[in-house]
């Protein structure tokens, strides 16, 4: 039988670890300037957590790590968190999903994302098919929404 003294520590070492705990992801972001020389080409992801934490990751160049990618955090809204949820559950991509296009744009900059929710997910492609292009851009700018405008010069720097 372990005594109550050393119960309360070990209680007391396991809290502080469900605190570190990252929420579920709400949703994902990525945009790109597509097939470009190194110098001009970049690449930014978004993740947004179910309790509005916000990750940002702009990289320069084809890299992945390093100098040339800057991260940035930040709190989005409840308000932006259910304008998300309502998006994507009003679009019906979870019961119909969005199919790609059959004539695929190439060479330019792509937008794309994910929607988590209890009922499944939303895939967003970057190129759905006509029939699906405005349900997909209806989420898409409801997540671009939630990011905040000071870092607009991370989701489209050109």
């Amino acid at each position: 039988m372990i005594r109550p003294g050393l119960f309360a520590l070990l209680v007391a070492f396991a809290l502080p670890a469900q605190a570190d705990e990252l929420a579920p992801v709400l949703a994902d972001y990525w945009t790109n300037s597509g097939s470009l020389p190194p110098e001009y080409a970049w690449e930014t992801s978004v993740l947004i957590r179910e309790d509005g934490q916000l990750e940002l990751k702009h990289c320069k160049g084809y890299e992945t790590e390093g100098p040339a990618c800057k991260q940035r955090t930040a709190k989005v809204s409840d308000t932006a968190l259910a304008a998300i949820r309502a998006a994507a559950t009003e679009s019906g991509l979870i019961e119909r999903p969005a199919n790609e296009t059959d004539t695929p744009m190439v060479g330019g900059g792509l937008t794309w994302g994910r929607v988590n929710l209890a009922a499944g997910t939303v895939e967003l492609p970057s190129q759905p098919s006509d029939a699906d292009v405005e349900r997909v851009n209806k989420v898409l700018a409801t997540i671009a929404d939630a990011i905040p405008p000071r870092f607009d010069r991370f989701t489209d720097p050109d």
